[in-house]
């Protein structure tokens, strides 16, 4: 149950992001064809009288997309009707691109917004478990949410850096931890899983909960938004520098994970994960790749410098190969996560 509704969520955060476009491209006077929450064959599907837009429900509930006229610069009337994209000027086209990244931000601002009026997680720094990741060596372990770690091996730690530390320090090694349990004090041996040379043995850090005001918490939301972009650039330039060890790509299977261990510990956490993964989609589609929103902003930033289209032949080859490179990319994270964990 808890992996269905982690599956939903998040493909509802994805679906959002396409509303974003699709009513972006509606008040901009563009023809929208077909909206869809899911991808594949169709298992619902209506079309509106009033508008003429097909409304459907993919087999997959993961995702969604809108098809607007003209998006494909080779499509019929592409050039011609009135209400085709490619007829825009680029600053609405340039609005179209930039609504679907933006509802994920708002989104993401609103959900923190409310966790800040109803009670924020913040992180503790402490030697803790916040949550266990399923299926990882904590769970196997028996380790539960809540539990204090006092030693590893022996070795005194109050803090979740230090703690971090010395799990990372010991990959496929077996090790004592003694866990106090409420009054109770157990010996717990774990083995942390070897990343890459980086013991692991997925637990979140402990969290508390933080009620703020109104004009706090809108403060506060927009803060955390902005600081989880600014670290995650940071931890993708490591990554891509080879500085940083500690980062790895996650697939879908690793988010919905992620997502159902965080709903077995609590709304808020769920609530909280929900917002940060919106954060991610703002990001992620804002990367200036092809077949990305931000590639499509990259190309209207061309148009307005030159005051020139990109050739036809290159928009529609680039965006396609882009796509189906960004597939194969999520098949073989997705594969990876499936069969090595």
């Amino acid at each position: 149950m808890s992996i269905a509704i982690a599956i939903v969520a998040i493909g509802i955060l994805i679906a959002l992001h396409e509303l974003g476009h699709f009513w972006a491209a509606r008040l901009m006077g563009m023809k929208v064809e077909r909206f869809s929450v899911g991808f594949f064959f169709p298992i619902l599907k209506w079309t509106s009288k009033k508008s003429g837009i097909v409304y459907q429900v993919g087999a997959v509930p993961l995702g969604g997309f809108v098809q607007i006229k003209g998006m494909n610069p080779f499509e019929e009337d592409a050039f011609e009707d009135p209400q085709s994209y490619q007829m825009k000027p680029a600053w609405k086209r340039a609005v179209v691109i930039l609504a679907g990244p933006v509802a994920n931000f708002v989104i993401a601002f609103g959900l923190y917004f409310g966790l800040g009026m109803a009670g924020l997680p913040e992180e503790v720094d402490e030697a803790g478990v916040g949550n266990v990741i399923s299926g990882a060596p904590a769970e196997e372990a028996g380790l539960l949410a809540g539990d204090r770690i006092l030693e590893v091996e022996g070795e005194a730690v109050s803090t979740w850096g230090g703690l971090v530390e010395r799990l990372q320090a010991n990959p496929g090694v077996e090790i004592e931890l003694l866990v106090a349990r409420g009054e109770e004090r157990l010996t717990v041996p774990i083995t942390p899983r070897d990343d890459n040379g980086v013991g692991r043995i997925g637990i979140y850090q402990p969290t508390r909960l933080i009620h703020l005001g109104p004009w706090t918490a809108a403060k506060a939301s927009f803060n955390k938004c902005v600081s989880l972009i600014r670290d995650t650039v940071v931890g993708l330039a490591g990554m891509i520098a080879g500085t940083e060890k500690d980062v790895s790509p996650v697939g879908p299977v690793g988010i919905v994970r992620m997502a159902a261990a965080a709903l077995n510990t609590g709304a808020n956490h769920f609530f909280s994960l929900m917002a940060y993964l919106s954060v991610m989609l703002f990001m992620f589609n804002m990367f200036p790749l092809p077949a990305l929103d931000g590639g499509r902003g990259i190309f209207l930033l061309y148009e307005v410098v030159t005051r020139k289209r990109v050739n036809k032949k290159v928009d529609a080859v680039v965006n396609t190969v882009g796509f189906f490179l960004l597939i194969g990319l999520l098949l073989l994270i997705t594969f990876k996560e499936i069969f090595f964990g």
